[in-house]
């Protein structure tokens, strides 16, 4: 099936021109990548692998984030939309149409996801593995945090600023481009309908990040993400939800690096599993809400063909 509003391109294709972009996207961005870690440090290629982990090369790291995140999450779904579509930021969900009671409850949702993904990090610890499995992925997951520890050193005010754009605010924007705008819109049409849709690009979004302990947490922040795009209509939300996701962690790095005990301070802390229940069945309310603050009638669906001047092309309110 074609949607009306893409030029002639199937779903399945649409998806295929889309990895096919990212796919370009992430070697372009990994060879500009490596072209300014030349530039910038002066080091010899071999020694890439190495340096790249040496905190003294702070800023030069965080400038090789921007460009591998943008050409491989925001660059590829830009020219996917102008290739597929007359309406390229229409498509990708750059729409302004919101208002102050959506924000305050998708900041209500964002306080409550806290408890639900603690309780889930504690179910993503109890669910049973082989043996060698848990040794593989517990490895890992320390490895990851020494290199954090080492890499993310925010121990000015200016660096927290930096780390505040680079770490939470850039990312936000791309992954959101491209998970939320490009991938989930391609699956809602094709599948018509949202629930598969976020699902999927849900589980994809927690896998790209490589940590199993951390698969649920970030599962269900996609889902909550995908949510409030779908029914607003806007990526805009879900980019301000992911950015204060980044940031609060971002800001509690900066606060433990800058206090006298250098406590860690972690906001992804682990929660009893009936706390999440009720943090779960708050945030159904909340996205109720949500729901109704967004269309104002129940909705129903329609496929972008029967309704293409609808802003967000897939839904529409009942008359």
């Amino acid at each position: 099936m074609i949607d009306r509003n893409s030029k002639n391109f199937s779903f399945p294709g649409q998806l295929g021109i889309l990895l096919g972009l990212i796919g370009g996207g992430m070697v372009l961005g990994g060879f500009i990548s490596v072209g300014m870690w030349l530039a910038m440090t002066g080091q010899p290629i071999l020694s890439m692998g190495t340096d790249i982990l040496n905190p003294k090369y702070f800023n030069e790291i965080m400038w090789i984030q921007v460009i591998s995140t943008f050409f491989t999450f925001f660059l590829p779904v830009y020219f996917f939309a102008l290739i597929c579509y007359k309406n390229a930021s229409k498509f990708i969900g750059f729409n302004l149409n919101i208002n102050f009671k959506q924000i305050v409850i998708v900041l209500v949702i964002l306080v409550l996801t806290f408890p639900l993904s603690g309780a889930l990090a504690e179910l993503n610890k109890i669910i049973p593995i082989p043996k060698n499995w848990e040794i593989y992925f517990k490895a890992k997951e320390a490895e990851r945090a020494a290199q954090e520890a080492a890499l993310i050193n925010i121990n000015s005010f200016s660096r927290y600023i930096l780390s505040m754009i680079i770490i939470a605010l850039l990312p936000a924007i791309f992954e959101e481009v491209c998970f939320r705008g490009g991938v989930q819109n391609i699956l809602t049409r094709w599948f018509k309908g949202p629930w598969i849709a976020i699902i999927l690009t849900s589980i994809i979004f927690s896998a790209i990040h490589i940590s199993y302990y951390g698969f649920l947490v970030r599962l269900i922040l996609g889902v909550v993400l995908g949510l409030i795009f779908y029914y607003s209509g806007s990526l805009w939300l879900s980019i301000l939800v992911h950015f204060l996701y980044n940031g609060l962690q971002v800001t509690a790095l900066y606060v433990s690096t800058i206090s006298p005990d250098k406590t860690p301070k972690d906001i992804e802390q682990s929660f009893p599993l009936w706390v999440g229940i009720i943090a779960l069945v708050f945030i159904t309310y909340a996205f109720i809400h949500f729901r109704k603050i967004s269309f104002g009638k129940q909705e129903k669906y329609v496929m972008p063909e029967e309704d293409p001047n609808d802003f967000h092309n897939w839904i529409t309110k009942e008359s």
